[in-house]
């Protein structure tokens, strides 16, 4: 590793001790009394912040740390995805301790997106006005933080929200919606030498069902939208053993829906392949910016602060929640969604000190 300047360091020690907090998101086991929160709150404290922590049960935590009269409020997620039994052994470095190499951070969250929140803990020491939200339960299937932090806090003086998801640096401002959906195939259990099993197996009438969700999906690619609605079947469960017919079947997919078109329209419409089995939307939520109009506020932010403006991504984050409030949102945070969820996930030392540089010239010009 090429010698580092002191802020770069600060920033690395707080990244090694967000990355030694296991707040992998499943299983959910975050809680207001952990190390993490207590270490965060005498962190802001010192530094002359006044502190809220709201604990919803369940891992839902969140944390708000404001300082002064802050116009511009920073919001970052400190789960992380997994790391599963089954790609630990391909890891090269401790996905739970912060590792240097070749001018690269690694660990579990270094992009994803705890490198944010070690920058902003740095700048937060030196910070008049500031503030920050941290939560802890984006990366799961229930998220419920941002909305309630939404409901239930006067955001009124927040000019602008920044939401910290790797970017590269660059400000999104407009991305796709998101749904995910939890479905339950209902057959009729038996003998496997039994006729019904072709039409009466709840495995095949999931596969069925999905058969013509991914020609429905394959409707949407097209050239300037290879990505189609983005949909993806995450997890199927259900049967017992080849002899017998399967009576349940459990499937999970995610879309991320381009803009033009809604959450509710892909929901409706993926429920007429199997009228018979059961749906439950998880989440359904707008795109950015959630009107679907050029957020002009964002736009002239970026232009004031010199940043530099992203293409659309494909990726759904919770600066959607903020514009579906009325708040002027934008997607800019250190990395690239390609480490992000990764065997040994990394983000660049340049793009930890380059956010941090832009960050600064927000908070100082707030």
């Amino acid at each position: 590793m090429k010698k580092t300047n002191k802020t770069l360091k600060s920033i690395l020690n707080n990244l090694d001790f967000l990355i030694q907090q296991d707040t992998q998101n499943p299983p959910r086991k975050i809680c207001q009394e952990d190390e993490l929160y207590r270490h965060l709150t005498n962190h802001f404290e010192t530094s002359g912040f006044k502190v809220e922590i709201t604990d919803l049960g369940d891992g839902h935590v969140i944390f708000y740390a404001k300082k002064g009269t802050p116009s511009v409020l920073f919001n970052v997620h400190l789960d992380t995805v997994p790391v599963t039994a089954s790609t630990i052994e391909h890891w090269h470095y401790d996905p739970f301790k912060l590792t240097i190499v070749d001018d690269k951070a690694y660990g579990r969250g270094s992009c994803d997106i705890k490198g944010a929140a070690a920058i902003l803990m740095v700048l937060a020491e030196s910070a008049d006005d500031m503030a920050v939200v941290f939560t802890s339960d984006e990366e799961g299937a229930n998220g419920c933080c941002v909305q309630s932090f939404i409901d239930n806090n006067d955001l009124s003086q927040y000019q602008q929200i920044v939401i910290a998801e790797p970017t590269q640096s660059k400000a999104v401002v407009s991305h796709r919606g998101y749904l995910s959906t939890y479905i339950e195939f209902t057959g009729v259990c038996g003998h496997s030498s039994m006729a019904i099993a072709l039409e009466e197996n709840a495995i095949h009438k999931a596969n069925k069902w999905l058969f013509q969700a991914l020609y429905y999906a394959g409707t949407f690619v097209k050239e300037d939208n290879p990505a189609g609605i983005c949909f993806n079947v995450g997890v199927i469960k259900g049967g017992e053993k080849n002899n017998m017919i399967a009576e349940k079947v459990n499937l999970d997919f995610s879309a991320r829906v381009p803009s033009g078109v809604s959450s509710k329209e892909i929901y409706e419409n993926m429920q007429v392949f199997d009228k018979n089995a059961k749906f439950r939307a998880g989440m359904m939520a707008p795109p950015l910016p959630a009107d679907g109009q050029t957020d002009k506020l964002s736009l002239l932010f970026c232009k004031n602060h010199r940043i530099e403006l992203s293409t659309p991504v494909d990726f759904w984050t919770e600066a959607a929640l903020f514009s579906q409030a009325g708040f002027p949102a934008i997607v800019l945070g250190s990395g690239d969604i390609k480490q992000a969820h990764t065997i040994d996930e990394w983000v660049a030392l340049s793009q930890l000190q380059k956010i941090y540089n832009i960050y600064q010239g927000i908070i100082h010009a707030s």
